[in-house]
This record gives structure tokens, sequence and C-alpha cells, in this order.
């Protein structure tokens, strides 16, 4: 019996030590290089359209196109398309208001965000812009951010990624909790990556595409997370994505049980659908005649889920220290010793996000919260490492 609770316990504790190594060594790599942007050239080269797909969102597209009005850039480089998609509301006529183009797209069969992109793209594609930026319905962009991306498209490079922040961490211990997430997502992990050259996946709003790239790959990703479906697909091809730390988007991200639960079902039965069906195959093509940044993107993704990194840890735990009471020879003590510096790395790690994200009164009462907000996400992981929710789109609930 002590046998065979030490090699389950040694199956589990190699790849937590190679999951907690990944997230140091990417985590130091961004510590070491932070601050350190592109310089913005002088003059504006590149045309813009910015497109804003948006179901039934009368109550946040202003917000959006207010923001989009105040952008630092020549007001004759860039233009707004907003796509109003099966809209049961006023969305098309707060767009038309603006002063900005709507697209509007009725189909009750081909519903989603990235059947919305596919229409947009193939109007925008036969005007005379050289890049597309695509932006969520209910985000606000930072007024420097077309200058940002104009150096960087100049300096060469095709696929652009802003930096997605959470604009409502202190709202709820959901919110909090989700924020403090993708401040290490953002920042310690992707932003590493994109600086040792490794791929890096799309965040669905804050994308940035030149029309070369639109054109040569043309949008067909219209599963749930049509984010990661199209990363995918530039990835096979080659075709690099630059994480951008100094340019913004800013939304509120859930705050109820119910946005919770909604947006990261749908994210996490997408994600770890893709992660169930393609990582094996990304690594072995890596190891054999593709791109050796292939292993890297199948690896990425079977470590994509946190919540379920963090559940793999703790039954890690529970059966090393069962081990250690059933047989406390030296392999145990050895597994006990390696255990217990995994779950100080993994603490100092999300520390790490936490401490970036600011600390305040109101944040350490949240924190004091965020137990129960995890085992949620563990569930939620759980049911999408299942696929409950993968065939399904619904839209997440406003506040």
């Amino acid at each position: 019996m002590a046998y065979i609770f030490q090699v389950l316990s040694f199956l589990l504790l190699v790849p937590a030590v190679l999951v907690v190594s990944y997230y140091m060594f990417l985590a130091i790599v961004a510590l070491l290089n932070r601050g350190k942007g592109i310089t913005i050239l002088k003059g504006n080269n590149t045309k813009f359209v910015i497109v804003v797909p948006a179901h039934n969102e009368e109550s946040t597209l202003q917000k959006t196109l207010s923001s989009c009005a105040l952008l630092d850039y020549p007001s004759d480089q860039y233009q707004i398309y907003v796509v109003a998609d099966n809209c049961t509301d006023k969305t098309a006529q707060i767009a038309k208001n603006a002063g900005v183009t709507c697209l509007e797209r009725e189909n009750l069969v081909e519903r989603g965000k990235g059947y919305a992109l596919a229409y947009a793209f193939k109007n925008v594609l036969e005007q005379d812009f050289d890049a597309v930026i695509v932006l969520d319905a209910d985000c606000e962009i930072d007024n420097h951010a077309l200058k940002v991306f104009d150096a960087y498209l100049q300096s060469g490079e095709e696929v652009l990624q802003a930096n997605d922040v959470a604009s409502n961490p202190d709202d709820s211990p959901m919110s909090y909790a989700v924020a403090v997430g993708n401040m290490i997502e953002n920042n310690l992990y992707y932003s590493a990556k994109t600086q040792i050259g490794l791929p890096v996946i799309l965040r669905g709003t804050g994308m940035v595409f030149t029309t070369n790239i639109l054109r040569k790959h043309p949008w067909d990703a219209c599963s749930i997370v049509e984010d990661m479906e199209y990363s995918l697909s530039l990835i096979r091809a080659g075709v690099k994505t630059k994480f951008i730390e100094e340019a913004s988007v800013r939304s509120d991200f859930p705050a109820t049980k119910e946005q919770l639960d909604i947006q990261r079902t749908r994210w996490a039965a997408g994600n770890l659908g893709y992660g169930k069906t393609d990582a094996i195959s990304f690594i072995k093509e890596g190891f054999q005649s593709g791109p050796k940044t292939l292993i890297d993107v199948g690896w990425s993704m079977l470590v994509l889920s946190r919540p379920l990194v963090m559940l793999e840890l703790l039954i890690c735990l529970v059966l090393v220290c069962v081990s250690y009471w059933l047989s406390p020879d030296l392999f145990s003590i050895c597994m006990v010793v390696t255990a217990m510096i995994v779950l100080v790395l993994q603490v100092v790690y999300f520390s790490l996000g936490i401490i970036m994200l600011g600390i305040s009164v109101r944040r350490i009462i949240l924190l004091l919260k965020t137990p129960y907000v995890i085992l949620r996400l563990i569930v939620i992981s759980l049911k999408g490492l299942m696929g409950v929710g993968i065939d399904k789109w619904a839209r997440t609930p406003r506040s």
C-alpha cells in the first residue's frame, strides 16, 4: 500500500515541479525586463480601423465609443466599425448616433463573436486600411494606444496583443481574484513569453492585425473561444504575436457568481477542449519536423488552467503526506520537502500578482474571501475539462 502511494505521489509531483519551474522562470524574465517598451516614433503611419463586435450592448457601447473618440491619433487615420450582431436593443442606434459605421447582422444560426468578426473583416478588407484593432463593446482603450501600435507595426510586427486590464478589481471577491489571475497571465506570463520569442495566445480584445495578415490567413475562427482558435492557426503558420504591455484595454471583470460562471464556463470549455485535442499533437510536431516553439505551445495548453494546476498540487500534497505517514523513509521525506518547496513557490508566484495589482485594506479583505472563488473556478475548470458548455455560446451578463 505504501509503495502505491509513493508511486502516485511521484507521478503527480513531477508535473507539479515542472509547472512551478516554468511559471517562476517566466516570472523572473518578466521582472528583469519590466519597463522596456518601444520608442514612439514621430508621425502616424498606420491607418487603423477599430472593429467593435456588439450583441445587445446598449448599456456599455457608448463608453467604448467615447474612449475611441479620445484617442491621441489623427482622426483621419482611424475609423470605427460597430458590428450590431443579432441585436434586439438600441445597440445599432447608439452606434449610428455616435457617427461611426454600423454593420447590422442577423443570423440566428451562426451566432457569436467569431462570426461577427468574420463578417466585419470581410467588409473592412475591401477598404483602404493598414491594420485592424478588435475591441469588445464593454472596454476602454488607452488614449496613446494607437501610437504604440503604430510604432510596433512600423518596426515589422504584424500581430499585436494589448494588455487586458481589469477596471473593477475592488467590486467583489470574484472580480478581485480574476484580476489577480489576469495580472499574472499578462505581466508575468505573456510579457515574458514575447520577450524571449515564445508564442503568445490572443486575448479576444485589444487584438491588432495588419490587413496583410488577415488576407493571408482569413479569419475562420468561430468557436466559443475564437481568439484561441485563430491563435493556433497563426502559430501553425509561423506567425508571431507580440504582447504589448505598455498599451492597455480596460474592462469590467466578472463581479457576480452568474457572470463568473457564464464567462469562465465558456472559456474553460473552449480552451481546455483545445488543450485536450491539440496539446500533445503540438508537442509531437515540435519534436519532429515543426518549429521547436510548438513544444512550448503544447506545454502551455497543458498548464493553461491555473485552477486545475492548483488542484493537482493539492492532491499531490495530500498523497505525499499519506506516503510519508505510511512509510517515512528517505524517498518519502524527499518528496515531502520537494512538495513544500513547490507550494512555497506557488504562493510566491501568486503573491507577485497580488503585489503588482496593488494592495489596500479593501483588497486585503477581498483576498481573505478568495478561497471560495478559487474553489468555484476549480469546479468550472473540471466541468470544462469534461466538455460541459463547449457547444454553447452565452453572453456574459453586464452589471
